[in-house]
């Protein structure tokens, strides 16, 4: 897998690039008789996948990622049409959802409450946790972060509209203190980590999977403190895509219980996920 490398600054065009290669990339497969019903032969389902290690990514002019390899493996069998897109920033591809520009995003999506009442979930497709990502002690020479209580005051970083804005929210709550939050709308999650290893800004909140696949390639950063227990990943649909949203459950069951699912976690995973059954 390639790592997300940032390279004498050139952040803007590795994602401007990347981007452009995943939104042109059209994987499509025909429709058989035995296609459910829910999902008509003649369309072709519009997928948006965060651009990511987990999501999908680009090496040597070949695409991969945990899953867009699923996805295009559930294509494969039941038949699906779908034309994949990539994005960086969540809550742009999930307005994108909303207006009917897509029929399924597909990221790191913790399901919450305020989710809930603007679109409908697949059943989760493994358990994450949120964690905070900055600089060792080592590079800072200075304290480390290393309890929740000790961010009174502080300063963390989010793409903008990030589904994470809740759990800080309530993390200021329980520790009744102000967690400053910077609402960063250019970056998703894993540019603004990056940023992190490079000294530009101070903290992030990101899923552990995702920081650890980055963090392979910046052994700077610490990842050790939680924020969240672990949070059910699922795609989203927007609300009339009940009956596509059950097919999809159905595909996604059949697959996690091939051989080929525990292949993908063990490949793109530095230790297996919490699954959802």
């Amino acid at each position: 897998m390639e790592p997300l490398k940032l390279k004498k600054g050139n952040l803007i065009l590795y994602i401007i690039l990347l981007a452009a290669a995943v939104a042109t990339m059209v994987v499509s497969y025909p429709r058989q008789s035995h296609t459910p019903k829910a999902i008509s032969s003649s369309d072709t389902l519009d997928v948006a996948i965060k651009i990511s290690p987990i999501g999908v990514t680009s090496s040597a002019d070949t695409l991969s990622g945990f899953y867009y390899d699923m996805i295009k493996r559930i294509a494969e069998t039941n038949n699906l049409n779908i034309r994949i897109s990539g994005f960086t920033v969540l809550s742009s591809a999930l307005e994108s959802l909303a207006h009917g520009n897509y029929d399924l995003v597909i990221a790191d999506i913790p399901v919450t409450q305020e989710l809930r009442n603007r679109f409908i979930f697949t059943d989760p497709i493994y358990a994450d946790r949120e964690v905070l990502v900055q600089l060792k002690d080592s590079v800072t020479e200075l304290p480390p972060i290393t309890s929740q209580s000790q961010l009174r005051g502080d300063t963390v970083h989010l793409s903008a509209r990030s589904p994470f804005l809740t759990r800080i929210r309530n993390l200021s709550r329980e520790i009744g203190d102000t967690i400053y939050v910077v609402q960063n709308a250019d970056y998703g999650p894993e540019q603004l980590m990056i940023l992190v290893a490079h000294g530009k800004i101070k903290n992030v909140v990101i899923n552990e999977q995702v920081a650890k696949a980055i963090a392979t390639d910046y052994p700077q950063l610490d990842l050790s403190l939680s924020l969240s227990f672990n949070q059910f990943q699922s795609w989203a649909l927007a609300p009339k895509d009940s009956i596509l949203c059950d097919s999809l459950n159905i595909f996604i069951e059949r697959f996690k219980r091939t051989k080929e699912f525990p292949k993908l976690l063990d490949r793109y995973f530095n230790e297996r996920p919490a699954l959802s059954n």
